[in-house]
């Protein structure tokens, strides 16, 4: 009886699209000072700091935010609560436009930007439980993570090519106006689920917060995708934030910092696609996830002695294969080591680990250079913590699927 109500939707693939669209303009507001940073604070007059946590206060907005927004969706559902980010993302992120050169207002507006990102990034499992059979939601997922990828891509690529072309207020006004025309578009087209389950399996949603996060706490495994998701999305967060200030010393220009940007996430999008369909089909999670993190490592050893533009492209694409890849994986992963735990609330948890390793590897290495204004001994550190996450991943295991 139960197996005749399952049925698969073709409005799913709408509903991930526009949610990846969501996701694609979510990230390019949140990084398109990265490669023009010494432009914005000519542009705002301000110091390099005062640019850099304007990245950072994404972050910091995170962790006390993703409680109260994984309340929020459990409690009313996908449409409503990616619904309200969206239209939080949008209005705001157009305002940031007409605040110009005023850096309080746009700091306000980041806050406020920053404030809708856990409704995206909470939801990404969620919308894969709720709209896609088991055997694509791990594709669903790695899609999603792909349109954040694209999004920050995106912005670290075309930020500079704007600015050069036309000036700092029109890069402003595009990337304001197609976030609220999305979030409307959002709003309009989306739904909470579809009206059978597309599986079997289903989440219980009933679990109640506080008891979702006991049963975390107590999770041996999630501890381990806890570390390994704060050292793998906080390095990833610190080095996109500092991405110009790293290469411009290396002796490549904004333009090529912006390059080497995209390159990496490019990376990160060829790892994200292969990792999930491997994932769907051989169920391999563990192994994927260790050979993801073994990437990552070797890269960021590389590339943390690279001195000219073709190098630093070949092992940012590397880094960004290993360390991005391995984020759908663990995403399907932490849905399976904590059920009945809502989707939501694992992912929020890993999600603002993640943030608080950005906060700390951004603010803690804030000129952390060789003499010469080389990152190289940060990117050490970051080099040896990711070892670090890959010796840990040999201590998970994967679920038997009933």
């Amino acid at each position: 009886m139960i197996e005749e109500k399952i049925q698969v939707y073709g409005y799913r693939w709408i509903i991930l699209i526009i949610f990846m669209l969501v996701n694609i303009f979510s990230q390019i507001l949140w990084i398109s000072y990265a490669t023009v940073t010494l432009e914005a604070t000519t542009y705002y007059n301000v110091s390099e700091f005062e640019i850099l946590f304007l990245s950072t206060i994404f972050m910091i907005a995170y962790i006390p935010v993703t409680f109260i927004t994984s309340w929020f969706i459990n409690k009313y559902g996908f449409r409503i609560g990616v619904g309200f980010g969206a239209l939080l993302n949008g209005v705001f992120g157009f305002l940031r436009f007409l605040a110009g050169p005023n850096y309080l207002l746009i700091l306000l507006f980041h806050i406020l930007i920053a404030v809708s990102q856990p409704f995206f990034l909470n939801s990404v499992t969620l919308l894969s439980a709720n709209w896609f059979p088991e055997s694509e939601r791990t594709t669903a997922t790695g899609l999603s993570i792909i349109s954040q990828l694209l999004g920050i891509a995106l912005g670290m690529i075309l930020t500079p090519i704007l600015v050069m072309i036309f000036s700092f207020e029109v890069m402003l006004f595009i990337y304001g106006l197609c976030s609220l025309i999305i979030g409307i578009l959002f709003v309009i087209v989306a739904r909470d689920r579809p009206p059978t389950s597309p599986s079997i399996k289903l989440t219980n949603e009933n679990i109640i917060f506080k008891g979702g996060l006991k049963l975390l706490l107590f999770n041996k495994l999630y501890w381990i995708l806890i570390i390994i998701f704060l050292v793998g999305l906080g390095a990833f967060n610190m080095v996109t934030t500092y991405i110009e200030l790293i290469v411009i010393p290396r002796g490549l220009t904004s333009i090529e910092a912006g390059n080497l940007g995209g390159i990496m996430l490019l990376g990160g999008i060829v790892g994200s696609i292969m990792m999930s369909i491997l994932s769907d089909k051989f169920r391999k999670r563990t192994l994927l996830i260790k050979i993801s993190l073994l990437i990552a490592v070797a890269a960021f050893f590389a590339i943390s002695f690279a001195n000219n533009a073709i190098m630093l492209y070949i092992f940012g694409f590397l880094l960004g294969f290993g360390l991005l890849s391995v984020g759908p994986v663990v995403l399907e992963y932490t849905v399976e080591i904590t059920v009945p735990v809502p989707e939501a609330t694992s992912n929020g948890m890993l999600m603002m680990v993640g943030a608080v390793g950005g906060i700390i590897f951004i603010l803690g290495f804030e000129g952390f250079t060789t003499p010469s204004g080389d990152y190289l001994p940060a990117l050490i550190v970051l080099s040896i913590l990711s070892l670090v996450s890959f010796i840990l991943s040999f201590f998970l295991k994967d679920v038997k699927r009933e």
